[in-house]
């Protein structure tokens, strides 16, 4: 069986970064602040068992401050999601297209951040897909979608 090849944003993904009130202002300021986000349940566990199933190659891409951010991020990972390769964790700064940073041919990127999406399939205009994730739940429902329209990126 071929597996999907996904990279996955934490922040509003996998991590619920909006619950936090002023988030946007404590992020930069707050040591351990993404590793005390709560996790997206549901996000997670659609992310954890295509893991396990072997449906899936892991990534996550995330945009990051700084390396104590990527420090708490990746710490995080570990907590919620043992699953994924920590050479498939690739931290980018604020700002930078995630596209750039891929470390496969392909990809289909789960974000919910509308210019990552388009900067995401710009870069291999055709071949990579995104799926817009809004709200916990909505991983399992795009890796369902992306099989069954057959817009796949596979290894």
């Amino acid at each position: 069986m071929k597996k999907l090849i996904a990279y996955f944003d934490m922040d509003g993904v996998l991590a619920d970064f909006d619950a936090e009130p002023d988030g946007k202002n404590r992020f930069a300021k707050e040591r351990g602040f993404f590793y005390n986000l709560k996790p997206m349940t549901k996000n997670v566990k659609a992310v954890r068992e295509a893991i396990r199933k072997g449906e899936i190659d892991a990534y996550i891409i995330s945009a990051s401050l700084n390396d104590r951010t990527d420090s708490d991020k990746r710490r995080w990972l570990n907590r919620y999601i043992p699953e994924i390769d920590m050479s498939h964790v690739i931290m980018v700064r604020i700002g930078e297209n995630k596209a750039y940073h891929m470390q496969t041919e392909f990809g289909c990127l789960f974000d919910d951040y509308n210019r990552n999406i388009m900067e995401w399939c710009l870069h291999k205009l055709g071949h990579n897909r995104a799926v817009r994730i809004k709200r916990d739940g909505d991983v399992a429902d795009g890796l369902k979608a992306v099989r069954v329209l057959k817009n796949i990126v596979l290894n």
